[in-house]
């Protein structure tokens, strides 16, 4: 399979490659086209605004794909434009056009330009043209004479959108209209020279791009299907990974627990059974005392008789010599009787003592089980009191929401995912400039809330005893602190404990947001476009990468709305797939909500979180915290 997708992939490239140096005039100087594009983009000056932007973005207004396939291969290579990644968007139409820092576009396409400007009118966005008339957009695109691009520059258009042009630039531009209609004329020439060798060609070309399609088709089909396949594992992969993490956690608290309970069962046990056998000879003897019982009541019955018997003969035979003989008699089986009751008595006292210490030593037993359960019962209901005096604590100790300045709208969403949670907020009663942190310490429960505790003592003294205020600077000293306190030490093997967190400084005066992280990015939505500004890849604790942290700084505009936050929304698994809820996701949600009160956000993310999740288990602590300024 491999050595067929390779033989596949190496034919539709050289036909491809055919293609291509058999195309037209135009389509053969798209190199020389995306160097150009490439190389005007450094000498431009975007403006104020072009700071925040995270990426360099070039927008292709063409029909065809060729130009924007060499400005695929240039990027490669040219990675950076202005120390920013550069990002390729191509448009078919005037009505698509979103804002880039440049966009080209071809006359051949037919498309309006008084269209394309009245798109771009807004945005700071340098409008490159080629076969344009002289001067009707900012810079237009000629040709190449001999090994120098040939264009000309329009620096009121540019100046007017609110961007500045280099002087060198200007010097090598075409000045005057003369010039370009004599450029047009050779170009004109070359195209006619060239026009015939074209033509040959492309018989050739309609030929092979019919075998070069259906081979692009098998060729896809099958990246697609190893594609999915490679996803599909690594999405399983993960999982387990994170489960057999969280199991391994597990087990070694519950082996300790099993442990305990079994040594209980089997003291229970043995109790049960010797309470068993117990019963079982209770039982035997009770019905042999019956069986005694009955005997004795029987004997009883008889006696009463041969009584009455006795009375009567003792009437008729009182003065007879033979009724002293029957009186004799009567006498011994009265007494032989008697004696036999009384043994019987005796026997039946002893049989009742020894029910009676047997009763006795059941209900020894019975009472030993009840304080065992009574005692089990009392450790969980200490633990669960214990865990739920350390929520007091944690509560007592994160700061309040009324903290937050007047000035700023906002919420907090915070679910923990136990009792205690091992993320937390903070924020500085100092009101000018605030202090607004999120942070999400190792772990969760009660080793995450230690965490947290230690993090919200180290703030307090970092930037209410110590008076720090810059975010790079209370991550550093977090760190510092965190490492002291935990006594860590740069060793490969060691368990790293920390946080990751991020920090924001609102000062109102200057209307600038100042903003560091550590694995904890920020999001500013402004004029229904989220810009992500990313943290630095390390924690807030030991680490093999302990460069200093990254300060931005953003000049705030009113109704900016920014967002800090853990992962555990971007993390929680559930939706019809039991997938992740993902960060592309909570981007766009972010992004469609922003226009909306922020305590109305909180309630609607909240909800989508909790249908998201469905009947699935919360699988981290959870921490969002929106800001309208």
């Amino acid at each position: 399979m491999l050595r067929q997708i390779r033989f596949i992939r190496i034919q539709v490239l050289s036909l491809g490659l055919i293609f291509l140096i058999s195309n037209a005039f135009g389509q053969a100087n798209n190199g020389t086209r995306a160097v150009f594009i490439f190389d005007i983009a450094k000498y431009i000056e975007y403006g104020p605004g072009f700071a925040d932007s995270s990426v360099f973005r070039i927008g292709i207004l063409d029909k065809d794909e060729y130009l924007f396939f060499e400005l695929g291969n240039l990027r490669k290579t040219r990675t950076k434009i202005q120390d920013k990644p550069v990002e390729l968007v191509k448009f078919n139409s005037e009505n698509q056009i979103t804002h880039t820092q440049i966009l080209y576009v071809n006359k051949a396409g037919g498309f309006n330009l008084n269209k394309i400007k009245a798109a771009i009118e807004k945005h700071q966005t340098l409008l490159m043209t080629e076969g344009y008339e002289f001067r009707e957009s900012m810079i237009n695109f000629m040709g190449v004479e001999g090994e120098m691009p040939k264009y000309s520059v329009n620096e009121d258009l540019i100046n007017k959108a609110g961007m500045k042009v280099n002087s060198n630039m200007m010097f090598q531009a075409i000045k005057t209209k003369e010039d370009w209609e004599n450029l047009f004329g050779k170009a004109n020439e070359q195209i006619i020279i060239q026009r015939d060798t074209i033509r040959q060609q492309l018989e050739m070309i309609y030929t092979q791009k019919a075998e070069i399609l259906h081979q692009k088709a098998l060729l896809d089909s099958l990246d697609k299907e190893i594609a999915t396949k490679e996803k599909t594992l690594n999405e399983k992969q993960k999982v387990l990974d994170r489960q057999f993490v969280q199991i391994s956690k597990q087990q070694g608290e519950i082996s300790v627990q099993k442990r305990t309970i079994v040594v209980q069962q089997n003291e229970v046990q043995v109790q049960k059974d010797t309470l068993s056998n117990q019963k079982g000879k209770i039982a035997i003897q009770m019905a042999r005392i019956d069986d005694q019982l009955k005997k004795i009541g029987e004997q009883e019955g008889k006696i009463k008789v041969q009584l009455v018997a006795i009375e009567k003969q003792k009437l008729v035979l009182y003065f007879v010599l033979f009724a002293l003989l029957l009186v004799s008699i009567l006498g011994y089986y009265i007494y032989r009787g008697y004696k036999i009751k009384k043994e019987a008595n005796i026997r039946l006292e002893e049989k009742n003592r020894t029910i009676s210490m047997q009763k006795d030593e059941i209900e020894k037993q019975r009472d030993l089980a009840a304080a065992q359960r009574d005692q089990i019962g009392y450790q969980k209901r200490h633990i669960e009191d214990s865990i739920m005096y350390a929520k007091r604590i944690q509560t007592a100790l994160i700061p309040s929401l009324e903290l937050f300045s007047d000035k700023l709208e906002h919420f907090v969403l915070y679910k923990p995912l136990a009792i205690v949670s091992g993320d937390f907020y903070w924020v500085s009663a100092q009101s000018n400039p605030q202090v607004i942190i999120s942070a999400d310490c190792t772990g969760h429960g009660v080793p995450g809330a230690f965490m947290s505790m230690l993090g919200v003592t180290l703030l307090n003294e970092i930037v209410n005893g110590k008076h720090i205020l810059m975010p790079d600077q209370i991550i550093e000293n977090l760190r510092q602190g965190i490492i002291k306190s935990l006594k860590q030490v740069a060793e490969e093997d060691s368990i790293k404990d920390g946080m990751d967190i991020a920090v924001c400084v609102v000062d109102f005066d200057k209307n600038i947001l100042w903003y560091a992280g550590a694995n904890s990015p920020l999001y500013l939505v402004r004029g229904g476009e989220l810009i992500h500004y990313r943290a630095d890849k390390m924690p807030v604790a030991i680490h093999y990468r302990m460069e200093p942290f990254t300060l931005h700084k953003i000049d705030l505009q009113r109704g900016d709305a920014f967002y800090i936050f853990s992962d555990g929304f971007a993390d929680q698994f559930g939706g019809p797939k039991q997938k992740k809820f993902m960060s592309l996701q909570l981007r766009e949600t972010l992004v469609a909500m922003a226009g909306k009160p922020m305590l109305q956000q909180g309630e609607e993310l909240n909800k989508i979180f909790e249908e998201w999740r469905g009947d699935g288990p919360q699988i981290d602590d959870l921490t969002l915290i929106g800001i309208r300024y």
